[in-house]
């Protein structure tokens, strides 16, 4: 009964609690998971679930791409209760707590507000956690030796390869410190069949690749290199996801000790140790690894880690809990028994706090920032627009609004730094032939030229992302409006780069979506980052061409999204500085 409990809470709270708004940083993992766009050859798992739970009548389609997540953590609670299940029923002979503190490692872990932050939107960090976890699970439960057992397992670390690679890698690190310490490698057979169960996984993954030039959108080919670790021009990275870091501050540092706790009694006990040591790796890597950063306008690749390395520190502080309580009934001493009772008490109101404290991640993931920045910037363009972008992050923004709700087929988007993938290039020159100059010196030198950008101007409205390479001549032709920067045929004045600035429609369209980036508890991150940068390409356009009192006009609304703006100051200070100071700089 509990098992089954420690699968179905977590899968039920979470599916209650997925958005059905998108994020910036899942617009990727929604083209992915969706089918449109085979990226990184990882993700198939989670890429076919949220593909059958697409047929379910329920909500659109980012909400239904989100019930793959929920689907993962119910998995890994399901996992963390198997694994902390076998670790307990060593550590001593509690038949009526041992269970109840495995539910309560499971449930502490995947109500977490880190796993809920993953869990609540479309991807497939808990996924891959699940499938991370299961080998550790069949490990645990002595489900292995014989032919099934190793080519089940095989199987298994193939489905966390297909979904990510450093899920898999941290699978494969547990299992293998746990063989180390037993000293219990496994014979050439079975090697051999877990090899075999491994690449009949992968093979099947691949599958896709194979019939993918036969599907309707199959010049959508983007390359197997490119992935959510690409780097985002408009990006901010935020500090790191460390588990143990995460462990503390959501569930507090008694939480913490109690690990540590059984970390040390593991490592000491012989009959625990190999096990204590394969989730003491596990932390260990999944904190080493993440101590990069992780995004906010693009799907952290290593979430899985953090993830695996919360759920392995929840199964080591039930561990900690079953040693304190067993140690102070033995102690003998005055109290002992109420204080153990306590201390499990104690850390079961450790799921009550993980699940409140993840209740605020309704309110962060169902933010409209996302849409109403695509509504109004969408809104804001003429019928048969192109839009230029450097960023990989508006190319997935503007491609996800497009195949989960069919907004402005008419606009053309040109991502710069995906043309030369796939078929990309030919199928753009095929919708509009205007845009063979602007491939062309793509392709020859990496540039734009004013000629290939005027020539498409001319044949259709464009609009474009700032490269801070580009000379006077090109910034001759920007027109800047609040959201976008469009491009003329001809050069402008200073009075045609004012009216623009001053379109009240515009003006209207940007403090409404700023208005909604601030109304999210804590400030959407990814809309404000994306329209201040917006601001400061508008910025430095007009700073380069000389215009101060447009300018400083824009200036302001970078006061309104920062007033602690380090960009705004410097440029402030040079608008009246001597010739010599080049703002595009700034963007570099």
């Amino acid at each position: 009964m509990l098992g089954f409990l420690s699968f179905a809470v977590p899968l039920v709270v979470t599916a209650l609690r997925v958005s059905p708004a998108p994020e910036w940083r899942n617009d990727v993992a929604i083209v992915e998971r969706l089918g449109f766009v085979p990226i990184g050859g990882e993700g198939v798992p989670s890429a076919v679930l949220a593909q059958l739970a697409a047929l379910l009548p329920i909500g659109g389609r980012v909400l239904r791409a989100g019930l793959a997540s929920a689907i993962g953590a119910g998995i890994s609670g399901r996992a963390i209760y198997g694994i902390a299940l076998a670790l307990l029923g060593r550590t001593g002979t509690t038949p009526r707590l041992t269970p109840t503190l495995a539910l309560a490692a499971a449930l502490t872990a995947v109500l977490s507000p880190t796993f809920q932050r993953e869990a609540t939107a479309p991807g497939g960090a808990t996924l891959a956690a699940a499938l991370a976890l299961l080998p550790l699970l069949a490990r645990a439960s002595r489900v292995r030796g014989g032919a099934r057992g190793a080519f089940g397992l095989g199987v298994l670390l193939g489905l966390a390869f297909a979904e990510s690679r450093f899920a898999a890698s941290v699978s494969v690190l547990g299992l293998f410190v746990h063989a180390l310490v037993r000293r219990e490698f496994p014979g050439q057979r079975n090697f051999l069949l877990g090899a075999a169960g491994f690449a009949t996984v992968v093979l099947f993954a691949a599958v896709p690749f194979v019939v993918r030039p036969f599907a309707d959108h199959a010049w959508v080919t983007l390359g197997l290199d490119l992935s959510p670790r690409s780097s985002f021009s408009t990006d901010v990275v935020l500090s790191s996801g460390s588990p143990v870091l995460a462990f503390a501050r959501e569930l507090g540092p008694v939480a913490l000790g109690l690990g540590i706790l059984g970390i040390a009694f593991g490592l000491l006990r012989r009959d625990l140790r190999a096990r204590t040591a394969s989730l003491a790796a596990i932390v260990l890597a999944s904190a080493f690894v993440v101590s990069r950063g992780r995004s906010i306008l693009a799907e952290n690749p290593v979430a899985p880690l953090t993830l695996v390395g919360v759920s392995a520190l929840a199964i080591l502080a039930v561990s900690g809990v079953q040693t304190a309580s067993l140690a102070l009934v033995a102690a003998r001493v005055p109290l002992a028994r109420p204080a153990s009772v306590l201390l499990v008490v104690f850390h079961f109101t450790l799921v009550f706090a993980a699940a409140e404290g993840s209740s605020g991640i309704v309110t962060e993931t169902t933010g409209l920032g996302a849409d109403v920045w695509t509504d109004e910037a969408l809104g804001e363009l003429p019928a048969g627009a192109v839009v230029v972008v450097r960023s990989p992050t508006l190319a997935f923004r503007l491609w996800s609004a497009r195949v989960t709700r069919g907004e402005r087929p008419d606009v053309l988007v040109i991502p710069l730094s995906l043309v030369s993938r796939g078929d990309v290039a030919r199928r753009l020159v095929a919708e509009e032939p205007g845009v063979l100059p602007l491939l062309r010196d793509v392709a020859m030198t990496g540039r734009i030229s004013e000629f290939s950008l005027t020539t498409l101007a001319d044949a259709r409205p464009l609009f474009v992302e700032l490269d801070p390479t580009w000379d006077r001549r090109l910034l001759d032709h920007l027109r800047p409006t609040p959201l976008w920067l469009g491009v003329t045929p001809h050069t402008l004045g200073r009075s045609d780069r004012g009216i623009a600035l001053a379109d009240d429609s515009g003006r209207r369209a940007f403090r409404r979506v700023l208005s909604v980036a601030r109304g999210v508890p804590g400030g959407d991150a990814g809309t404000l980052a994306v329209l201040s940068q917006r601001a400061r390409e508008q910025v430095v356009v007009l700073a380069a061409l000389g215009d101060k009192a447009n300018a400083r006009r824009v200036l302001s609304d970078i006061a309104r999204l920062d007033p602690e703006s380090e960009f705004a100051k410097t440029v402030a200070a040079h608008l009246d500085a001597p010739a010599g100071f080049d703002p595009r700089s700034l963007l570099e």
